[in-house]
């Protein structure tokens, strides 16, 4: 298997079993997120916002495409709580020095609740 494949994979595992050292340990130091509910500037920020996060949730891969140290994956993400529903994600990672670079993360946001508002 490819290695930068590798590396996003243990990256979703970590997040999913809410490691978060050892997603933290995946991260370049200069990682960038953009995302259509966030944009986030470095590792430690965007760690911190993740840690926040109540969600409980698996990845189930449809597929991804690699070339070289860029990978697409197409994912369903299936949340458990705080509300139950699958979301389809594609996420866009650049790996550099072993560790991911960047994401860029596409989702329909409507699938996606207004927990604020649904908790009032």
């Amino acid at each position: 298997m490819n290695q930068a494949l590798d590396i996003v994979k243990s990256y979703h595992k970590a997040f999913e079993n809410k490691n978060w050292e050892k997603a933290r340990s995946l991260l370049h130091d200069s990682f960038t997120f953009d995302g259509p509910m966030m944009q986030i500037g470095n590792a430690d920020e965007f760690m911190s916002k993740m840690t926040e996060c109540e969600f409980t949730a698996k990845h189930k891969e449809i597929t991804s495409v690699t070339n070289g140290d860029q990978i697409v994956m197409i994912f369903d993400w299936i949340v458990e709580k705080p509300f139950q529903d699958t979301i389809r994600m594609c996420e866009h990672f650049k790996i550099q020095d072993g560790k991911i670079l960047a994401s860029n993360l596409f989702f329909d946001t409507a699938k996606f609740p207004d927990l604020e508002q649904d908790a009032a």
